[in-house]
């Protein structure tokens, strides 16, 4: 693999984790279009480890809150004000746990099936499709009218079950989140910062399974330890203005962007696979 393949990767990478467009699916049509090897699963593992680290360190007076909220009893404050909305830090970290087990189950049951049958562009421009869908719905079907500190089990669950969903390459993690969370009525913050909570335990899972893997295969030995520690600190810089982006934007603007670029995209893609690109 090449430097300029790795730098490539590693901001569509960290762009895309968390919007709602898939970085699964972009990593897919980025070797696509331009034509490169598969980048190998240290690779992969090391960018997913760059927006872990990137959603840590942007939350991190959140996940210090909670931390000691769950050792104290204590809250979690959900905004930069002492005044604002909180949440029992035990009840978040129980909602973040009951989300992410769906995922879990459906990556343990279904991964080789999706790398063998569904890592291509043409199901990738399909599953966009999907997405934009998605995106639809949420943005008109609830009413914004919760807050994250209203979510309960119910809630959660069915977040999680849209997030399980997210194990095929083209259906957005962040886009299946967030559309869920807004159908139930949080308002697009809300639903925005639940998800970025829920990529951790996602992204740390994922990196755990990359790892196994390629300790399995015995890759490790091989992989070329200087690009990758590139590739993990753009994914990380990339990531993190993502999120800060991305929850400015909603603060004002809807999800209409994202609707437009993913039906756009999966037509694209479609179009091209059937004229022979």
């Amino acid at each position: 693999m090449s430097t300029i393949q790795a730098i490539v990767l590693a901001i569509i990478q960290g762009a895309t984790e968390f919007l709602p467009i898939s970085s699964s699916g972009h990593l897919i049509l980025g070797s696509w279009l331009f034509d490169w090897p598969d980048q190998g699963i240290v690779f992969d593992g090391a960018v997913h480890l760059g927006t872990l680290g990137a959603v840590l360190i942007y939350f991190r007076a959140t996940w210090i809150s909670l931390v000691r909220g769950c050792l104290m009893g204590g809250v979690v404050p959900l905004s930069e004000g002492s005044d604002g909305p909180s949440i029992p830090a035990r009840r978040l970290l129980g909602l973040l746990v009951l989300a992410s087990v769906p995922l879990a189950i459906f990556g343990l049951l279904l991964k080789s099936t999706l790398e063998e049958n569904l890592r291509t562009p043409e199901a990738v421009g399909a599953f966009l499709l999907a997405t934009s869908a998605m995106l639809i719905v949420a943005e008109y079907a609830g009413n914004r009218s919760r807050a994250i500190s209203s979510t309960g089990v119910k809630d959660s669950v069915i977040i999680g079950l849209a997030q399980a969903i997210a194990v095929v390459p083209g259906i957005s993690r962040a886009g299946t989140t967030i559309a869920a969370g807004m159908a139930l009525n949080l308002d697009r913050a809300s639903s925005a910062r639940f998800s970025f909570l829920l990529a951790v335990p996602a992204l740390g899972g994922s990196g755990l399974f990359v790892v196994i893997d390629a300790l399995s295969e015995g890759v490790i030995d091989g992989a070329d330890w200087g690009q990758i520690a590139l590739a993990a600190a753009i994914s990380f810089a990339t990531g993190y203005l993502a999120i800060a982006g991305f929850l400015r934007l909603l603060r004002t603007a809807s999800l209409k962007p994202f609707i437009a670029y993913t039906a756009l995209a999966g037509v694209a893609v479609l179009i091209a696979r059937a004229a022979g690109v």
